[in-house]
């Protein structure tokens, strides 16, 4: 018996691709699942139709897009009743969440993976309301997401954070904030960046919270305090790699609820998905999503 599909997906202004999905689509339709299309062209669009699918009785709701689309979907469905499971096709620019669990880019493997692989519960994180299940990232990191044009990420792909960052790093700057981590201050002072991880990488690729884990009931909370231009340029390749941690200038550890109180606005994003706000906090939903893996 077939099951009900609901495909979200941001074309991207990419003839190609939908194309392909037309033919996938037919494909799966003949193999006698019912499948619905929807198309996203704006902010919120991709939230919009996975609360609908839900509502409709979809079995999987395929997140064909970027991180920022899947974070859309996750956001659709996490406090919904009943959950369907989530599929990711990683069409869009970064593909962290879907790099991280392994996902083929190639748009009909990807698909097979969600319709036949591993089930997996993946915890949900939430700062100020907003959904997220990879990283939500402040200062340097999360400036540079935020400064990179949808143009910018069209033409360069994942090198755009690297470019953007390489921009963004030439006027560096430090904001100052308390850090609360299950009610006792970790840290308190200038800093140049922090990271809240649910999963590992983010920013294209940087690997900023390397001992998260998607199903361990905890966030991963990593902090860089201010130091010195030069000394963070050579930290940089490390961050990237993940091998930061064990710099005595950074600050790590694993907690479940996070406050984030800074003398200024911050920008901040959840999945890549900017907001800004002087007073932060970060909590785990009780109850994970399930997501579609690679056997």
């Amino acid at each position: 018996m077939g099951s009900r599909i609901t495909i979200i997906m941001h074309p991207r202004r990419e003839p190609t691709r939908v194309d392909a999905l037309r033919e996938i689509v037919a494909r799966l339709r003949a193999q006698g699942h019912r499948v619905a299309v929807r198309l996203t062209f704006e902010a919120g669009d991709a939230a919009h139709f996975a609360r609908e699918a839900v509502r409709a009785g979809s079995d999987l709701v395929v997140a064909a897009g970027g991180d920022g689309t899947l974070n859309e979907v996750v956001n659709g469905v996490a406090r919904m009743r009943r959950q369907p499971r989530i599929g990711i096709v990683p069409i869009g620019t970064a593909n962290d969440f879907a790099a991280g669990l392994g996902l083929p880019t190639d748009m009909d493997e990807a698909f097979a993976v969600a319709l036949r692989g591993r089930p997996i519960a993946v915890d949900v994180g939430c700062v100020n309301g907003r959904y997220f299940v990879n990283v939500s990232t402040g200062g340097f990191g999360a400036e540079a997401t935020e400064a990179t044009s949808p143009e910018t990420k069209r033409f360069l792909g994942p090198f755009a954070y690297l470019v953007t960052g390489v921009r963004e790093f030439v006027e560096l700057h430090t904001v100052s904030a308390r850090f609360v981590a299950d009610g006792r201050v970790f840290y308190a002072g200038e800093f140049l960046l922090f990271a809240v991880g649910n999963g590992r990488r983010t920013g294209g690729g940087s690997v900023l919270t390397p001992r998260a884990r998607l199903d361990d009931g905890r966030l991963d909370l990593l902090v860089i305090p201010a130091m010195p231009r030069l000394e963070f340029l050579a930290l940089l390749p490390e961050v990237r790699a993940g091998t930061h941690i064990d710099h005595p200038g950074v600050l790590y550890t694993q907690t479940t609820s996070i406050t984030v109180r800074a003398a200024r606005p911050l920008s901040v994003n959840a999945d890549g998905e900017p907001l800004h706000a002087r007073r932060l906090r970060y909590s785990l939903l009780p109850r994970p999503i399930t997501v579609m893996a690679p056997r």
